[in-house]
């Protein structure tokens, strides 16, 4: 019985150790960045040394980037990541002071024991770095849908439905490049997550006016205590084009750069 026991924890990819702390054993390993940094390498480390890494997630990267197999122990972890502006990164490619350029960080991360979420397929043990560089960690058996701050989402569909109002972009990457940095700012002034809300904020700020949250009725709801995910994103999409045209008139120029 014993033995068909610690077999079914294996399994489930988790056991509780001799101190009660659990064991991590060969799960997967993603990082979801939601900060507007390029990332080069991020390495989550137990209090053993053992350790799970991966290399080259971009601003809003990490699904789909997967490593595996690790086995880590604990509920008290250190993220060691390095990275930078990737404007300033590609300046010094070629000179000799990209490391000067980059930043290299160590971050403490707390993990209360968990159980291993049901289903078959293989435990991911998930990484969420946020715009201001807290960090959550999860387990999930999910390897697409379980971005929390949906920015590669919002590109693609800025990009895909106001292409003609991105004429000063070269590209979708460079779109990419800023509305990471819009991101930033819209999650740590109004903590705005969810799908709809950050559509409605990049339009307004790619398409209409970059400052547009100065409007007194858009700003009083940014800033509303009692504000809901949607509320924000189905104002945006009730906006009249008189009431859009006012704060293009009134405003700063749209998707200016220098976030």
């Amino acid at each position: 019985m014993r033995k068909r026991l610690i077999g079914m924890l294996i399994g489930l990819g988790i056991l509780a150790g001799c101190n009660g702390e659990p064991t991590y054993s060969g799960v997967s390993f993603i990082t979801y960045n939601y900060t507007p940094w390029e990332l080069s390498s991020v390495r989550l480390v137990d209090a053993s040394g053992a350790s799970a890494g991966t290399a080259a997630v971009p601003p809003g990267g990490g699904e789909g980037s997967v490593s595996c197999c690790y086995t880590l122990k604990g509920t008290d972890f250190t993220v060691q990541w390095r990275g930078g502006d990737v404007d300033v990164m590609r300046q010094h490619l070629f000179d000799g002071k990209l490391d000067e350029v980059m930043f290299k960080k160590a971050t403490k991360v707390h993990f209360p024991a968990a159980p291993a979420p049901a289903g078959d397929g293989p435990l991911i043990l998930e990484l969420h770095i946020y715009p201001d560089e807290h960090m959550e960690l999860a387990l999930s058996r999910k390897l697409f849908g379980q971005v929390r701050i949906p920015i590669i989402d919002t590109t693609r569909w800025l990009y895909a439905a106001h292409r003609d109002a991105l004429n000063d972009y070269r590209n979708i990457h460079e779109v990419g490049i800023v509305l990471g940095k819009v991101a930033k700012q819209a999650w740590m002034q109004y903590r705005i997550e969810d799908v709809e809300d950050m559509r409605g904020y990049m339009y307004l700020y790619f398409v209409v006016a970059s400052d547009f949250d100065k409007d007194a009725e858009i700003a009083a709801l940014l800033n509303d205590a009692n504000r809901k995910p949607g509320d924000f994103g189905r104002m945006v999409s009730a906006l009249s084009k008189e009431k859009a045209d006012q704060i293009k008139a009134s405003g700063m120029p749209p998707g200016d750069k220098n976030v």
